[in-house]
């Protein structure tokens, strides 16, 4: 079965000398006694809990799965007490409000710790982490009597949440939403209406879920501009249930430790959250932390499945190595270290993206300087799709390619890769699939204000190229070739944009991909030089520099493919598909 190993080294290289995280936490009032030890100690407990704890479950939780009966919804043997313990160690309190109950610590440690819980078992992430995507909505619009009411329940985990927007006959176009929202004399709202696809929308966790629940007022304008945002609690204040009917769960290809419920409310009790007719708005801080929860899952289930791929080449004998000996451990063979390589680029890569945003996050939140904030905010709405998408299409290929390293052992049960290439799948669906993550980034976050967003992250990285030594050319050449081939991409898609808004979108995939390398090549840069700079440079150092070289010559060459993609010629493709 799966081992893991949490990666303690790369975690304490990405902090100390990738991004130098303890001067960025020291420059911000909030954060300036947490310091990087602490920020990989608390990594090291974390690392502990998910190998003793957690990962023990997720085998047992894909075969069993989530059982639904009479209404009510049970999850796998041990999740209960997994909970129980999560809670009791202080995990969802790390980055809630000292006036919540919670420890008030950096964006930066959700990220680390969920990384490494999602490599554990992706199911039980998706219970223990969505109150913090909860609580980000809460903050951002809720009025103080309920964010008094139910963050501290949060904080300490005694309560989760769930995002109920989909519909059976909506799908993601949430502007067909029917759910109604009744206004009762006490200021409360009466909900009616069903929801599918509601991650833990009901459980044996905890007594109370706090569903977040988008519905529409009476008179309410048609379409996503006339939609609000409710906080519908499972067990109300007097102990009743609230009636809210669990009324199934779906039989899905994988994540089967995770209850995916369709949900009915029935003139069920709800509470404004935000303004009428602006839930969106309302939703947006919850629907971005789950975004960017989706590309943390994808890099922890990459990681699990790069750790048992890597083992097992070492292990396995099989065939003749080019240098002779037979049989010989397949990690000798060429197409073998390719995918590994391909794997471990694509991760620590990934790694390094995914941390580096959290910390842009702690910053927009906390600096002192009003320009930081904005930028740094700007910056982060840039790359959360390019995440949410660049993540977790990249593991789709890490997985792929750890269930060829096991060849046939992949393929069954027992090994435990089938169930990874399975569960990490629907990360490039839910919270939008990687179409609608990439409609978001050129419409929305560069075509929509000119590049402004776009140029900040251009700016950023040649700048910092331009303070390097000669010496490191290679690397920083490599991202500033891939800044220029996204500039070029964004310029042609402009001019397209004002002569046909349906054909550039035909375009919006590959330039998130584009994107994504983009910010690949420049982090993988900063690694290697910062590996070539580190004081006591060994061979784990080495390996890094050409872990990087290897992304650079063997897959950021996919940026040439894109761009000319990006910049063939628009034409319709309907009529290829009438035949």
């Amino acid at each position: 079965m799966l081992h893991y190993t949490p990666p303690s080294q790369d975690l304490a290289f990405i902090l100390n000398d990738v991004l130098d995280a303890n001067a960025v936490l020291s420059a911000l009032p909030r954060y300036s006694g947490v310091g990087t030890d602490v920020l990989l100690h608390i990594a090291d407990e974390a690392g502990r809990f998910a190998a003793e704890q957690v990962l023990p479950l997720n085998h047992t939780a894909d075969q069993s799965g989530c059982t639904w009966q009479d209404g009510k919804v049970v999850t796998p043997p041990g999740f209960k007490q997994a909970y129980a313990q999560y809670c009791e160690l202080g995990w969802p309190s790390m980055c809630a409000d000292e006036a919540d109950g919670g420890q008030a610590l950096p964006r930066l440690v959700f990220s680390i710790t969920n990384e490494i819980l999602s490599a554990a078992s992706h199911a039980f992430v998706m219970y223990a982490a969505i109150h913090h995507c909860a609580s980000a909505c809460l903050r951002h619009s809720a009025t103080e009597s309920l964010q008094r009411r139910w963050l501290p329940l949060l904080a300490t985990g005694q309560v989760t949440s769930s995002m109920c927007m989909t519909e059976p006959h909506a799908g993601s176009d949430i502007g067909l939403l029917s759910t109604r929202a009744e206004p009762a004399p006490d200021g409360s709202y009466r909900i009616t209406g069903q929801k599918i696809f509601a991650s833990g929308g009901d459980h044996d966790l905890t007594e109370n879920i706090a569903h977040l629940v988008l519905a529409r007022i009476a008179g309410a304008p048609a379409g996503s501009r006339g939609l609000s945002l409710f906080l519908v609690p499972k067990i109300l204040d007097d102990g009743q249930a609230n009636p809210i009917f669990c009324d199934g769960i779906e039989h899905k290809m994988g994540l089967h430790g995770s209850a995916t419920c369709s949900l009915r409310f029935e003139s069920a009790q709800g509470w404004l959250v935000g303004e009428p007719n602006k839930g969106l708005a309302a939703m947006f801080p919850m629907m971005n932390e789950a975004r960017l929860l989706s590309g943390l899952q994808a890099l922890g289930i990459s990681d699990l499945a790069f750790q048992n791929a890597l083992a097992y080449a070492q292990e396995r004998r099989q065939g003749r190595a080019a240098n002779g000996g037979q049989p010989a451990p397949i990690i000798n063979h060429p197409d073998v270290q390719r995918m590994l390589l391909t794997q471990k680029a694509f991760t620590e890569g990934g790694r390094a993206f995914v941390h580096w945003v959290a910390l842009l996050i702690d910053q927009a939140d906390w600096a002192t300087d009003a320009q930081t904030r904005q930028d740094t905010a700007n910056l982060v709405g840039l790359l959360t799709p390019v995440i949410k998408g660049f993540l977790t299409e990249n593991a789709q290929t890490s997985t792929y390619n750890a269930l060829q390293v096991f060849g046939g052992h992949g393929f069954i049960a027992e090994t435990g890769i089938e169930q990874l290439v399975r569960d990490v799948r629907v990360t490039t669906i839910y919270e939008g699939t990687t179409s609608i993550q990439a409609h978001d980034l050129l419409t929305r976050k560069v075509l929509a204000d000119n590049g402004q967003r776009l140029g900040l992250l251009l700016h950023t990285i040649k700048q910092w190229a331009a303070a390097q030594h000669p010496e490191h050319t290679f690397f920083t050449q490599a991202a500033l070739n891939t800044v220029a081939k996204l500039d070029a991409a964004t310029r042609h898609l402009a001019l397209r944009y004002t002569e046909n808004t349906e054909l550039t979108l035909q375009a919006s995939v590959a330039y998130l991909r584009l994107a994504g390398h983009t910010v690949l090549a420049y982090l993988w840069a900063r690694c290697a030089i910062a590996a070539a700079q580190a004081a006591n440079a060994g061979p784990w150092h080495n390996a890094k520099i050409e872990t990087a070289r290897f992304y650079i010559e063997h897959l950021l060459p996919e940026t040439d493919q894109l761009l000319a993609a990006i910049q063939a010629p628009a034409r319709p493709w309907a009529d290829a598909l009438a035949a």
